[in-house]
């Protein structure tokens, strides 16, 4: 199982249902307190703030540099290529663009999007609040150009080999070691 199934599946479970406060953000909000990043409020379940410099008020478009993505080991890439677009990621689209042939992003506070496929050099996407409505739907949209998109925010990975220690502490075998009982 890839790491950002887990995430993936949750929004897949809310698809036409509205998910916190309607707001495309909310989607991005669930998905990151699914994947234990951030908690991003917008009315979801994962509410418990801690912004960068302490704001509370942020447009999707700015949520690659509001959140403290690093400490959860999140990586940002700003204004990303096609290539550096990753399944299972945050899309922070920029403000006022067009993103469709019928939508275009809100002037204010830009749109995001979850990723959920990159096939054909488009975008699959779970988002709310697009030209579907304010309610989880997929969209497969069309890569118009890195000046469209202000950030991707990729989950950690935590593929791998297993380590012998946890948190940083000896492993099990010699946690016993040179203990009396």
């Amino acid at each position: 199982m890839e790491v950002y199934e887990k995430g993936l599946n949750q929004l897949k479970s809310k698809l036409n249902q509205p998910i916190g406060n309607y707001q495309c953000y909310a989607v991005a909000a669930e998905f990151s307190g699914i994947m234990c990043g951030p908690d991003l409020g917008a009315g979801t379940y994962f509410d418990q703030l801690d912004p960068v410099n302490d704001e509370l008020i942020y447009s999707a478009s700015d949520i690659g540099i509001a959140y403290k993505w690093h400490e959860f080991g999140w990586a940002v890439i700003m204004n990303p290529q096609y290539a550096d677009l990753k399944i299972g990621s945050i899309l922070c689209f920029e403000k006022g663009v067009k993103i469709s042939e019928n939508f275009i992003t809100n002037e204010t506070y830009g749109h995001c999007a979850v990723i959920k496929g990159l096939e054909n050099n488009r975008l699959q996407t779970y988002e709310q609040k697009g030209e579907k409505g304010e309610f989880v739907a997929e969209y497969d949209r069309s890569f118009f150009g890195s000046e469209t998109i202000v950030s991707v925010i990729i989950p950690q990975d935590f593929s791998g080999t297993p380590t012998d220690f946890i948190h940083g502490q000896a492993s099990m075998e010699e946690s016993g070691k040179g203990v009396m009982f």
